[in-house]
């Protein structure tokens, strides 16, 4: 739901000067996502424009009050009318950020010229956009997302131009963890003179649940003066502002935790322990009582842990807010963590495993609990620091040791004396400027696949490296070039080094030496790195396909073929509706819905394709893992995710009666797809050729949402970003002629509050392109919406109707009467859904194949596994394939299908599927969630 005084207009994205006249007639006002306010709240007084708000409030008794970091617009050093600092300058020290950093993009003034729109509180406003570039500010807050939840965010939003009459466009956005991706938004306009509040709200699915809360604003690109302030953001009621804060490290052995409560608690739920998963569910000790105070003490006789917290352990607690009355009840809250100061010495700087430190570097270090003394130990032998003993004692907490060397890794320590004992410190380490970096697998790193191939960034001072690989650590670490140890040079340049393939579910240890014979230092001896294999054999992971030498198609044979490329001849295709890969990105590979990983595949399934056979499959030809009874593997594991099945219909009874049913977020500027604007709703068409028109009488319409549409299209295109033009009932709402001049462009409205089903409209196209659209009380006498459009279409193009939800996880039913069209209109109804991506219910299967002899066949237990949504992992017992006769130990080929496989007589369903992570396990107790 958005909320506000401005909306966005069919106007050119430049400055405006109205008279009131105009401005009145101008403000029919329609934002993003559908609320329109009409001008009841506008006045022309005395040649100018007041525009009057109502304060914005939580939609519901219960929101809570989220901490937005420099709501203000305060952190920063600006002293005197006329300042201005760019975001991203180191003069500004807030949390808003933006993309182009210091110098440029958003800005915020205090007062920036004579006649500039006034602070609205305090003196500080921020402008997303400047003169040149398109901007944005926007916030990753710590707050996570409830599923379920809804989200208000609330912002004063003004125009800064001191003249009468100018407007520019505003937005503001509810984001992901990537401020670029906009899971909703609103547009709209602001004229100059005044602060109005606007809102939007959003409410959370269950992929966004555990995810960060991003907030965005932005001014229109070129010369904006839309500036922003006081924001506030609302959401579910839960205990916040914990303290100590999240994460903190506390001093003393003993801890006074407080919070403030969710909105609506009576008591509140304290459980508090050293265990993440027993505090997060409730078990074990942890739960310490209900209370009505809003402090829990612990670390003394009495409470919990009478004896004292542990020096150096950490602790984890939560409140949750309880109210029998409220059904929300109780709401859980957030699992905080806090450690107690340690007793050796913490913090080390440089860090702990640090690269490329300078060879001046002076150490520091956090003292220990109580510490008195401090005795370091330094030196480019782990053994010697770990063992060292009877050096000096200091009081100061840094420690230079004078000059180091180039490209070598170094140990410290540092021991505590605090008056009664000394304590031994961790060994550290840190490896000095110059030196080889950069290992893959990083070192450490868990469920390496057995067949990786080791990298790593040359040393600055390298003619070439020598390899060191092994199973033993130590030996590793000691090898000279006469060890077996030692796996030969490498010329600079080619920095990776295949072992084959290795065992599973064993670590490994390799180290890279510089070489350089005109250095007297030479060799530079490297790092010992580890990796441990995981527990399959990797079939298919996705991650190597490129757009170049290694395309996806090329591996992953389907229903299109290929071209003739390098020395491979032309594949015209296996005869199947399927078809692998996105052209649209980078690697051919799906890069944003993935499981492990940066990709996965794609699989476009058609089974009632003309030509093709009426399934889908595409076929990989094994090359790296023929053997499926290597090392005890057992087991065939694949990740898949579909989409659900569409809910759109449209059925006609009785006669002349059509009812249709539809979900979508909106017939309006949808983002997500692409980098324009798109449309979610179910369309029942027919072709039109030239000059037409629609019309039909909208008897009802269901209440998904207050911008509910139901109405007559006429659409260029069936993809989701074409251009149209229509005329819609909404549920409560009004009556409105929506339409997208451009394909990807915004749309634009004319809009007639308080009016309702049942209602007639109708739309219709001239042979020039203009379009017109009505609205009617009782079919006869109609009443222009707003004034022609013209819209450049092509002479064939789609008529009919359209019905949205305006919620996509909601289903709406329209039911129309009436509907009559003029002109060349074809004689078939045909309805789909645009823009709403569903599957049709088809069986996945999976075949194995040898060289020759017959496939194994497959075929997943759910029948409806085209429409689960979310990351499932499908496991088979090899076993299934080699009691149908496939010999394990030289598997040929493996291929995905959506269908009957084999089938070509009766038509099937159409969706897209994802998949990723195609591995043989060696037996496990139960599959991965």
């Amino acid at each position: 739901m958005i909320s506000g005084c401005m909306g966005r207009e069919l106007l050119p994205r430049s400055k405006y000067r109205f008279n009131r006249f105009d401005v009145k007639n101008f403000l029919s006002i329609h934002f993003a996502g559908g609320t329109t306010m009409k001008t009841s709240l506008i006045y022309a007084i005395a040649g100018f424009v007041i525009a009057m708000c109502l304060p914005i409030w939580p939609a519901s008794a219960d929101d809570q009050l989220i901490t937005v970091p420099d709501a203000g617009f305060d952190d920063h050093v600006l002293n005197s009318l006329g300042d201005y600092v760019y975001i991203g300058d180191s003069s500004y020290t807030g949390a808003w950020k933006n993309d182009y950093g210091p110098g440029d993009g958003a800005w915020i003034d205090y007062r920036y010229w004579d006649g500039d729109l006034p602070a609205r509180s305090g003196n500080f406003k921020a402008y997303p956009s400047d003169a040149t570039v398109f901007d944005y500010i926007y916030q990753i807050l710590d707050e996570t997302f409830v599923e379920g939840a809804t989200y208000t965010l609330s912002v004063w939003v003004g125009n800064a131009w001191p003249g009468e009459g100018y407007a520019d466009g505003w937005g503001l956005y509810f984001t992901g963890e990537d401020y670029k991706i906009n899971l909703i938004e609103a547009h709209g306009l602001a004229l100059s003179g005044d602060w109005e509040q606007i809102s939007l709200e959003y409410t959370a699915t269950a992929a966004d649940a555990g995810k960060k809360i991003g907030i965005k604003m932005s001014g229109e690109q070129g010369e904006s003066y839309i500036t922003f302030e006081d924001v506030t953001l609302y959401g579910p009621p839960k205990a916040r502002d914990p303290v100590p804060a999240d994460g903190a490290m506390i001093t003393a052995t003993w801890v006074n935790l407080s919070w403030t409560p969710a909105n609506f608690a009576v008591t509140n739920d304290v459980y508090l322990g050293d265990n993440f998963d027993d505090v997060s569910n409730g078990t074990g000790d942890t739960f310490r009582g209900s209370q009505d105070t809003l402090f829990y003490v612990a670390g003394f006789p009495g409470y919990a842990y009478p004896d004292g917290l542990v020096n150096g352990m950490t602790y984890y607690w939560r409140i949750d807010g309880v109210n029998e009355a409220n059904p929300n009840s109780p709401s859980k809250g957030d699992v905080w963590s806090f450690t107690v100061q340690p007793k050796t010495a913490y913090s080390p700087n440089p860090p702990d495993g640090t690269e490329f430190v300078d060879l001046n570097m002076e150490f520091s270090w956090t003292a220990g609990f109580g510490a008195k003394l401090h005795t370091v130990y330094f030196g480019d032998d782990f053994d010697e620091v770990d063992n060292a003993t009877g050096g000096t004692s200091s009081g100061l907490t840094h420690y230079t040791p004078g000059p180091l060397e180039l490209a070598k890794t170094y140990y410290w320590r540092v021991d505590e004396f605090n008056g009664a004992e000394t304590l031994k410190g961790y060994v550290w380490s840190f490896t000095t400027e110059g030196a080889v970096s950069g290992p893959n697998p990083a070192d450490g790193a868990l469920d390496v696949k057995p067949t990786v191939v080791l990298s790593w960034d040359a040393g600055a001072v390298a003619a070439s490296h020598e390899v060191y690989f092994g199973t033993d650590a130590d030996a590793v670490a000691n090898a000279t070039t006469a060890s077996p140890e030692y796996k030969g040079p490498k010329a600079l340049g080619e920095e990776s080094y295949d072992p084959g393939k290795l065992i599973l579910e064993t670590t490994y240890y390799w180290r890279i030496d510089e070489v350089n014979g005109v250095n007297p230092d030479s060799p530079w001896i490297g790092n010992v790195w580890s990796f441990t294999t995981g527990d399959f054999f990797v079939i298919d992971d996705f991650e190597s396909y490129n757009a170049e030498e290694n395309q996806i198609w090329w591996a992953w044979k389907d229903g299109l073929g290929y071209v003739e490329h390098d020395n491979e001849p032309a594949y015209l295709g296996n005869g199947t509706g399927s078809a692998v890969g996105d052209e649209n990105t980078s690697s051919y590979t799906e890069e944003t819905i993935v499981h492990g990983g940066l990709k996965s595949m794609p699989l476009v399934y058609d089974n009632n394709k003309q030509g093709y056979a009426n399934y889908s499959e595409a076929e990989l030809t094994l090359t790296a893992q023929p053997d499926w009874t290597e090392q005890g593997v057992a087991e065939l594991s694949l990740w898949f995710r579909g989409y659900p099945a569409s809910v759109g219909s449209f059925i006609e009874g009785p006669a002349g009666t059509y009812k249709m049913t539809a979900s979508g977020a909106d017939i309006w500027d949808v983002s997500g797809v692409g980098t324009g604007f798109h449309d979610e709703f179910h369309f029942a068409y027919k072709t039109l050729i030239g000059a037409g028109s629609i019309v039909a009488r909208v008897e009802s319409i269901s209440n998904t949402d207050n911008w509910a549409k139901a109405g007559v299209m006429i659409r260029e295109t069936l993809n989701a970003d074409s251009k149209h033009a229509m005329m819609i009932v909404s549920y409560a709402s009004g009556v409105s002629f929506q339409r997208r001049p451009e394909t990807g462009g915004a749309s634009a409205d004319d809009t007639t509050a308080a009016t309702t089903a049942p209602y007639w409209v109708k739309i219709e196209r001239d042979l020039a392109g203009n379009f017109k659209a009505y609205s009617s009380a009782n079919g006869s006498t109609w009443q222009l919406q707003g004034v022609a459009e013209p819209i450049q279409m092509g002479t064939n193009v789609y008529i009919g109707l359209a019905v949205t939800s305006h919620n996509a996880s909601a289903t709406c039913q329209a039911v129309f009467t009436n509907v009559t069209t003029t002109g060349s209109v074809g004689p078939q109804w045909a309805n789909q859904d645009i823009g709403i991506a569903s599957n049709d219910a088809e069986p996945l299967y999976i075949e194995v194949s040898n060289a020759a002899g017959e496939p194994a066949v497959v075929v997943h237990d759910d029948p409806a596994a085209a429409n689960i949504d979310t990351w499932t992992e499908w496991v088979i017992p090899l076993q299934a394939f080699a009691d149908q006769g496939i010999t394990l130990t030289n598997v040929d080929k493996i291929a995905i299908g959506l269908g009957t496989k084999g089938n070509i007589t009766i038509p099937g369903g159409s969706g897209k599927m994802y998949f990723d992570d195609i591995r043989l396990y060696r037996p496990r107790e139960s599959a991965e969630e």
